[in-house]
Order: structure tokens, then sequence, then C-alpha cells
């Protein structure tokens, strides 16, 4: 999901490289972070500087609360058959129309998109945790098992609440889905796991033109997966919705938590370890 590195298409970088750039420029800031001394000589844990959502919470609780807004609402739409989903089978079916006389082409390319936000992305996240979890970035680790695995966690949870069913065709181009569809899983995997990666990417990224192209990077893989979703007939829009505002409302919860945890256990650290240089003193 990075910004274009030297060779590639825009819209898929390869994972390898993305990580790689990743952590290198990750490295480099903790490398010039204030380490706090420790007095028994023992290698202290490595905390990089505060992020964005420590430093200013405040637009971590705004995201949170209009996901969870939108989320709401649509919910209470599933719940009560609301005027909402009135919208749902027109597109669903106008949609399905033009999929089932387009080329197999762009069938292939609408089934590939749909791996962004299931198997590529469960790739993605195996490979990310081990290169955090080798490098000791807890704050990062952190973040990916809670927010994305917790995330998942929270499909299954709610989609069996809901029980909503998935869309149903004469001559479906994939056999049906098991399982409800609401919310959609694969959008709101997208929402954590590209929106966490443009996250600690964007501010290390010099160039005003690679934060464009990093943004815009993952604005199209979280829509692109979305709209794969409708394409091949498993979702609802407001199942896709859904997906989408609880990605962000879990995302900014968690994110913005485990900065703060991170920030104040780091400020715990230090005093501790300057009262104990003191002391020896």
């Amino acid at each position: 999901m990075c910004a274009r590195l030297r060779s590639g298409p825009v819209l898929f970088g390869p994972a390898v490289a993305c990580i790689r750039k990743l952590t290198r420029v990750t490295s480099s800031a903790r490398a010039i972070a204030p380490q706090p001394a420790v007095a028994d000589g023992r290698r202290p844990a490595r905390s990089g500087p505060d992020g964005f959502l420590a430093r200013h919470p405040a637009f971590g609780l705004g995201a949170f609360v209009l996901g969870a807004l939108i989320f709401g609402l649509l919910a209470i739409n599933v719940r009560t058959h609301g005027p909402l989903l009135g919208w749902d089978e027109p597109i669903d079916q106008a949609l399905h129309a033009f999929a089932t006389h387009n080329s197999r082409l762009g069938f292939d390319a609408m089934r590939f998109s749909g791996t962004l936000g299931r198997e590529a992305a469960l790739g993605i996240t195996v490979l990310l945790g081990l290169v955090f979890l080798w490098k000791r970035y807890w704050r990062e680790l952190s973040m990916l098992l809670i927010g994305v695995l917790g995330g998942n966690g929270w499909f299954e949870v709610l989609s069996h609440f809901f029980a909503r069913h998935r869309p149903v065709f004469s001559d479906p181009l994939n056999p049906p889905l098991p399982g409800p569809g609401f919310p959609s899983g694969h959008s709101m995997t997208t929402v954590l796991l590209y929106g966490l990666i443009l996250y600690l990417l964007l501010p290390r990224l010099t160039s005003r033109r690679w934060r464009l192209l990093a943004a815009l990077d993952a604005a199209l893989i979280i829509l692109l997966v979305g709209f794969s979703r409708l394409y091949m007939g498993d979702h609802y829009p407001t199942d896709v919705l859904a997906g989408y505002s609880f990605g962000l409302a879990w995302g900014a919860l968690v994110y913005t938590g485990v900065e703060l945890f991170q920030q104040r256990w780091t400020a715990r650290r230090r005093k501790a370890a300057g009262g104990s240089i003191l002391t020896n003193a």
C-alpha cells in the first residue's frame, strides 16, 4: 500500500517492498528518539516518538464518533427494515446485470481485488506481525493484533447477531458464500489494515507528493475491495458501508488507545529511570 517504490503500479505495489519501507523509516525515527536510561543496565524496550493520535486524541475521538454514528444508523435500518435498505436491491440488481455481461477479464480483476480484503490481507497481517515482533515494535504490534485481528473477531459477533442474508440471484456469478453478510468483513479489514499501514507510514514520508500518493493508494484499495464485494454479488451496499464505518470506529478507538497507553507508559519509565539515576548519584 506504499506510495510508488521505484517500480510497480501505484495501486498494487509489492507487499514486501512496502513492509521494508515501513520498517526502515520506523527504525530511523526510533534511532533518533530519546531512550530512557536504565540503572541496572538492562536493554530498555523500544519506544518511538509519540504518534499523531497520542498528541491529538480529539481526532481519534471524532473518527470513532463518526464511524459509530454511521454504523448505528445502518444497524437500526437493518434491524427494523428501514428506508435506507430500499436502495440495496436496485443497486445490486443493476451491478449484477452489468457484471453478467462484462468480460471475463473484469470478473477476474474483481475477484482478485476481493482477495486484498481477505487472503492477501491475512498474508500482509502475518508478515507485518512477524516483522514487528522481530524488531520489538510493541506499539505497532499491539495496533495490528488488537485492531485488525480484533476487528475480525467483531465481524463474527456482529454478523451472527444481525444474521442478515446475502443477496440472492437466479444466475449468480459465484456460489453463494456461507454465513450472514452484515457488516462486510472484507470492507472492515481493509479500513483497519491499510488504514493502519498508511497511518504508520504517512508521517515518515518527507515529500508531499509521496504522502498524497500513499493516501490515494490506500483509498483506492479500500474502495476497490468494497466495490468488488458488490460486483461479485456477495453483499448489499449497506453491508459494505457498515464494514467501513465499524472499521473506522474500531480502528480509531484502538489506535488512539494504544498510543495514549504507550505515551503514558513511556513517561512513567522515563520518570522512574530519572529518579533511579538521582538516587544513585
